[in-house]
């Protein structure tokens, strides 16, 4: 594993280590943990956009789908 050093401004370094002690983790661990969320949310985002660009040419099909009788 690898050290990281950061500087953080003093307030918010200090909400960071409220809510990693609230949360029952080391800072350490809550920046980890606070890391991997970043990386699904972003990985989400992606497949989200993938999906939404394979499908873009296929909205007005659908629309006329939902309009039968």
């Amino acid at each position: 594993m690898r050290a990281v050093t950061i500087n953080l401004p003093e307030p918010l370094d200090a909400q960071i280590e409220q809510l990693a002690h609230e949360n029952g983790l080391t800072l350490s661990d809550f920046l980890v943990e606070v890391s991997k969320d970043l990386i699904r949310q972003d990985e989400t985002r992606k497949r989200f956009s993938e999906r939404a660009e394979r499908g873009k040419d296929k909205v007005e099909t659908v629309l006329a789908m939902l309009q039968r009788d």
